[in-house]
């Protein structure tokens, strides 16, 4: 298993648990506690958990919290986030816009998917009002109650991503006029713009973007090059682009060119 399987996973336990020690890691994964050690050096240096005595917690979790995450109770299954939601590579950049974009105050349009939904746990900002299509958002403000008021869309429930998209949805986010609209995509590319595959939540993210005064872009590096069959934004739409800081320095180097606010994290 690659080191950063491992890590997503360690941080997916963690999330269900609150707190993991190291022999647990070590019996989970049948790894060297110098391995494991390795993991929680890479995992603390992003800011992404707490060595404790013993192992390690989530940032904020202290002894005798609940399990906030857990997907069983008694037995009976009851929920479970996608894999998404722990990914080391998206919570750095959820942490950067929550902590460093976000200001009090701000009225957020927030799309719905996983990589977006990465700003909830690590917002400090108050008086914070967020509007989405994501049902995962909303159950992670419920949880992590750091948002301070949060509006949802109806319309047509999209089950693979729990988002909800169609006409109705649309119409409600043009009702709204927002400071900031925070979106993200299938990839990026030069002569396509933001892109993803599907027409019918492309337009959905247009709406979205429309709404807002500012627009910006969460996109794993990985993605920055991929290109998909609709475009969502034409560069010169993009305010602010958030990726990580081994996104391809070419493509990179031309966007700043452009003149867009690239922020390498």
């Amino acid at each position: 298993m690659l080191p950063l399987d491992r890590q997503n996973q360690i941080l997916q336990l963690l999330h269900q648990k609150g707190f993991l020690t190291t022999h647990e890691i070590i019996n989970r994964f049948d790894v060297s506690q110098m391995t494991v050690w390795r993991d929680i050096r890479d995992l603390e240096g992003q800011a992404l958990v707490k060595r404790i005595h013993g192992g390690i917690s989530l940032p904020g979790w202290e002894l005798g919290d609940e399990h906030i995450l857990d997907s069983t109770i008694h037995g009976e299954h009851i929920f479970e986030f996608p894999a998404g939601l722990s990914d080391p590579r998206r919570l750095v950049l959820g942490k950067y816009v929550a902590r460093e974009i976000i200001k009090s105050g701000d009225d957020l349009i927030l799309e719905g998917g996983s990589t977006v939904s990465c700003i909830i746990p690590f917002l400090t900002a108050e008086d914070i009002t967020a509007i989405t299509n994501g049902l995962y958002t909303i159950t992670l403000a419920q949880v992590y109650k750091t948002v301070q008021t949060i509006l949802c869309c109806g319309g047509v429930l999209n089950q693979p991503n729990a988002i909800f998209i169609g006409p109705q949805a649309e119409n409600f986010f043009l009702s709204y006029r927002a400071d900031i609209a925070i979106v993200s995509a299938s990839g990026l590319t030069l002569q396509q713009g933001l892109v993803d595959p599907s027409p019918i939540y492309d337009s959905m993210k247009r709406v979205m973007c429309k709404s807002a005064r500012k627009r910006v872009v969460m996109l794993d590096s990985m993605k920055i090059g991929k290109g998909a069959l609709t475009q969502v934004m034409g560069l010169n739409e993009i305010d602010v682009l958030v990726t990580n800081h081994d996104a391809d320095p070419t493509i990179i180097a031309a966007l700043i060119e452009r003149g867009m606010d690239i922020r390498l994290i």
